[in-house]
């Protein structure tokens, strides 16, 4: 009986370390590409997300041809002592910048600007990807 139990034991671990895959890899934010495309970025989504003057601070989440993939965390100081921000995931083409929906368009909006293991990562656990 013991016996039994052992073995059903081993093979649900197997089969649930079998089937997860490895996190999703980000960039090495060490390399000096990496470093030079999140300033590009920085300076860029100001205008694009805020619309104005402010800061992001931004992790490159990956690329894939002539894309950028990103999180971007931005704050604007419009005045009289009040900032405003957003914390998002962006998709970057050249100077072309996506941004998800709200509510309930966030996550198809997600997985239609990120390939698809970026898209479960950003879903399933964003704390990790922000910069």
């Amino acid at each position: 009986m013991i016996r039994r139990r052992v073995v059903w034991l081993g093979l649900a671990v197997g089969l649930l370390t079998g089937c997860s895959e490895p996190p999703y890899p980000l960039p090495d934010r060490n390399a000096a590409d990496v470093q030079a495309e999140e300033e590009r970025l920085a300076t860029l989504l100001p205008g694009e997300l805020l619309g104005g003057p402010g800061t992001c601070k931004v992790r490159l989440l990956g690329r894939d041809g002539s894309s950028s993939f990103a999180w971007a965390h931005c704050e604007a100081a419009p005045g009289h002592g009040v900032v405003s921000g957003l914390s998002l995931p962006v998709r970057v083409d050249g100077d072309r910048v996506t941004q998800p929906g709200d509510g309930s368009a966030y996550a198809p909006s997600v997985r239609r600007m990120f390939p698809e293991r970026l898209a479960e990562a950003v879903l399933d656990d964003e704390t990790k990807l922000r910069p």
